[in-house]
């Protein structure tokens, strides 16, 4: 069998269920898609008893159906950060298990999105769709984020921004990258949604002893960067409890 189990955004917040689960599996980790510290991966070590193997995003992509294979003969779990499923590589490695013929279990754990809204302060069901800022390159540098964030402000709905995550350095793309690109995005469309001034949350390292959520401008993101994983929300106009609950949960 194979179990996709979550461990939560904070580093003690796999369920019991999970870890009765994974008592019977060989376990993995899987630190591509999301953040798994090194703290998180020690203490799961300690409460499992047993040793932890992590995978490799080669594991994980050109060799899944390798890896997936392996709960052919034996239990495995692989562990990863918050709730599984929700990153496209888990949903592969489950259809690929049952293409198999491979028995697979799901145990979810809490979610950064959810998280995130629940650290701002704002009220979840006035959201829109989610976007994604990508970490740009030489030729590569998509702004469908722009459409996004318009179309939700359009509606009065807050906007969650994700930063793309870096495993290999293990954090997100830094604030000052992500103002960079919707500020070029601004420019592009030239429709006035973004600019310096406009408001901006960011909410970093949630979960975490050093979890810091920071009221701030666009024009001012970049130096309230202090965090490894980084979120960011641009609220629409505020009911009068939205506003004084966000002012209440940031620092700044």
């Amino acid at each position: 069998m194979l179990l996709l189990v979550g461990t939560g955004v904070s580093y003690n917040d796999i369920s019991m269920a999970a870890v009765e689960a994974c008592r019977g599996c060989e376990l993995y980790v899987e630190r591509y898609t999301s953040f798994v510290g090194s703290q998180k991966v020690e203490y799961l070590e300690k409460i499992l008893g047993k040793r932890i193997t992590a995978l490799s995003r080669e594991d994980l992509e050109e060799k899944a159906k390798e890896t997936v294979a392996m709960a052919d003969a034996k239990d495995i779990a692989i562990l990863v950060g918050g709730d599984p499923l929700t990153a496209t590589t888990h949903k592969i490695l489950m259809i690929e298990a049952r293409k198999q013929g491979i028995k697979t279990r799901i145990l979810h754990s809490s979610s950064v999105i959810p998280t995130v809204i629940g650290e701002s302060g704002l009220d979840f069901y006035r959201f829109g769709q989610v976007c994604t800022i990508p970490r740009w390159t030489e030729r590569y540098k998509p702004v469908s984020f722009y459409d996004t964030i318009e179309r939700n402000l359009s509606r009065n709905l807050h906007s969650l921004v994700l930063l793309d995550y870096d495993g290999q350095n293990e954090r997100t793309l830094p604030v000052k990258d992500a103002v960079a690109a919707l500020a070029a995005a601004e420019n592009e469309y030239g429709k006035g949604i973004i600019g310096k001034s406009t408001v901006m949350m960011l909410v970093q390292d949630v979960g975490t002893g050093e979890q810091r959520v920071a009221l701030t401008s666009m024009g001012e993101a970049p130096t309230q960067d202090k965090g490894r994983m980084t979120t960011l929300i641009i609220p629409a106009k505020l009911s009068e409890i939205e506003e004084e609950a966000m002012r209440s949960m940031a620092v700044t």
